[in-house]
């Protein structure tokens, strides 16, 4: 009997690193698989030691009345104070009546950031966004393999930043900033879903960017691109770049259309997908109806698209290397197919042609969003407006005073 109390004594200490690693192997022959020893610090906390000498801590606890325990991880990579933390941690859940073996299997079940964008984020994208693709890409290339194995639910305010200031430093600002949109919209949807409480990209300031692109063609540039696109480029590519030109549309809202979406009668085409979410119908010049009707007659009667693909049954997607060509011909650089429609944008504004007009022609939601990239074209339009005034101030002045005016 004085044996037997003298073990069990024995097995209850106040663990240290010290007296876990002078422990023995449990003893072969008996008939229990491990020897468990008591924490007297923290009451609860156990520590089991296997006949081969390995040792893990556990704990043991009642949940409404119940006997539970909860295995913590195996000594030494779980250390003593990793261990008396653990189970200070359950004592607050069970204070809680929150089972602690319960809510590690919630946690379990939370998926990792790269399991919430393939399982949940993308199907969502692919719905609601014309760009899903480019999530797509940027979830592969760097978002996965940064932060995307940690559970969802884990991923911290400084973890965006870190991967927001990383993609800065080697790209332009404006895509790193691309990345936190993509972020922060990701975690509002798991917001809704109910796995986050909170969205760690809010809050975080945006990289400066620089000032929007103007480049655009006008004069005898225009013109020797027009000729080296006819002499370099595929007659379906041709087509396609001298209409982004007449038209202004963007590349993929004027590559992505059928026939059937195009009346030549009332010379007008119908966007279904646009930047804005919405349809719209574009009102064709002259030029581009001209060029249409042209596309129309020698068009296979069976392909709906305007602008078929050279491979497969889809459209065509990119003209960057024929318009590199007709750039190298033309003896012109730095030109890219947005660029294009900004093109078309700068010529109607130097014409005259009202911001509201072009606001419509172009498409954008809001005159604001036009005239922040095109009201610096205006200057020359209000010059000639000035002089109107001028001319009509000056000749009054000179029916009234001839003396002064001569």
């Amino acid at each position: 009997m004085q044996h037997e109390r003298e073990t069990a004594t024995s097995r209850q200490f106040r663990f240290s690193q010290r007296q876990i690693d002078a422990l023995p192997p449990h003893d072969s022959d008996s008939p229990s698989a491990m020897a468990e020893y008591s924490d007297t610090e923290v009451v609860g906390l156990k520590l089991a030691v296997s006949k081969s000498g390995r040792k893990y801590f556990w704990h043991r606890y009642r949940f409404r009345g119940r006997k539970k325990a909860l295995k913590l991880g195996e000594y030494p990579s779980v250390s003593v104070q990793d261990a008396r933390h653990m189970v200070h941690e359950h004592k607050n859940m069970l204070a809680r009546d929150l089972d602690p073996a319960n809510q590690r299997q919630i946690r379990r079940n939370v998926p990792t950031l790269s399991e919430f964008a393939v399982e949940t984020y993308l199907p969502y994208a692919k719905l609601h966004k014309r760009s899903w693709k480019d999530d797509e890409s940027k979830i592969r290339r760097d978002i996965k393999a940064t932060i995307g194995r940690i559970p969802i639910n884990e991923i911290t305010t400084g973890d965006v930043m870190k991967l927001h200031t990383a993609i800065g430093l080697r790209a332009a600002p404006g895509t790193a900033n691309r990345y936190l949109a993509l972020l922060s919209g990701m975690f509002k949807l798991a917001i809704q879903n109910g796995l986050v409480k909170e969205n760690p990209a809010r809050g975080i300031k945006k990289l400066p960017e620089a000032d929007a692109r103007q480049r655009f063609l006008s004069g005898d540039e225009l013109t020797r691109f027009i000729v080296a696109v006819n002499a370099e480029a595929g007659r379906t590519t041709a087509n396609a770049i001298i209409l982004l030109l007449l038209t202004g549309l963007r590349r993929m809202e004027l590559f992505s259309l059928r026939w059937s979406d195009v009346n030549l009668d009332s010379a007008t085409a119908w966007l279904t997908k646009t930047k804005a979410g919405r349809g719209r119908t574009v009102v064709l010049n002259s030029a581009a109806l001209n060029l249409l009707l042209k596309m129309k007659e020698q068009a296979d009667p069976h392909c709906q698209w305007l602008f078929p693909a050279r491979r497969g049954a889809g459209h065509l997607v990119d003209v960057r290397k024929a318009m590199a060509r007709a750039m190298a011909l033309a003896g012109i650089s730095d030109l890219r197919p947005h660029d294009l429609r900004r093109s078309f944008a700068s010529l109607a504004v130097n014409a005259g042609v009202d911001l509201y007009q072009v606001k419509d022609l172009l498409g954008h939601s809001t005159v604001a969003v036009t005239q922040k990239a095109y009201a610096h074209l205006q200057q020359n339009t209000l010059r000639s407006a000035s002089e109107i005034v001028a001319k009509t101030v000056g000749d009054a002045q000179a029916k009234l005073f001839p003396d002064i005016a001569a």
